[in-house]
C-alpha cells in the first residue's frame, strides 16, 4: 500500500519578548489540556478552513455550507467563552448569534469549569473531525 501524499509546512517564529505575539505564543505553549499543534490548528480551522475549501472550487456546496456553519459555531463558542472569562454580557454584545442547529447561542461556564478535561475541551471545539496527521 502506498503512503498518502503529504504537504510540507514548517513555520518558525521568534517574536520579541515584550510583544503581544510573545505573550500569546507563551500562553499556547503552556496549555496543559491540548498540544500546541492542536491549539493552533483549531484556531486556523475555525478561521480559515471553510475559505480554503471554497477557494478550491472542488467541494460539494452542501458540505461546504456545513463546514462554514461549523466554523461559525466554533467561533461563537469561543466568543462565549471569552465573554465568560471577562465577565462580559454576551447577549448584549452579540444579540443575533445562533448555534449550528439554529438555537440562540448561550454559554454556561458551569458545564466546563473548573473540571475541564481534554474530552470536554475536544467536545467543545468539535472533536476529532479533522485529520491533521500530516502537520509537522
Amino acid at each position: 500500500m502506498a503512503n498518502p501524499e503529504k504537504i510540507d509546512f514548517v513555520w518558525r517564529y521568534q517574536p520579541l519578548k515584550n510583544t503581544a505575539d510573545a505573550v500569546l505564543l507563551t500562553y499556547i505553549k503552556q496549555n496543559e489540556i491540548l498540544p500546541v499543534r492542536e491549539v493552533i490548528l483549531q484556531s486556523l480551522r475555525a478561521y480559515w478552513l471553510p475559505l480554503a475549501y471554497q477557494q478550491t472550487g472542488e467541494f460539494d456546496p452542501v458540505l461546504l455550507e456545513q463546514l462554514f456553519r461549523k466554523a461559525v459555531y466554533a467561533l461563537e463558542k469561543h466568543a462565549l467563552y471569552l465573554c465568560d472569562q471577562a465577565g462580559i454580557d454576551y447577549s448584549s454584545n452579540f444579540p443575533n448569534l445562533y448555534r449550528e442547529d439554529g438555537i440562540k447561542a448561550t454559554w454556561d461556564s458551569s458545564s466546563i469549569h473548573p473540571n475541564l478535561t481534554t474530552e470536554n475541551l475536544l467536545e467543545l471545539v468539535g472533536g476529532d473531525e479533522f485529520n491533521d496527521s500530516g502537520f509537522s
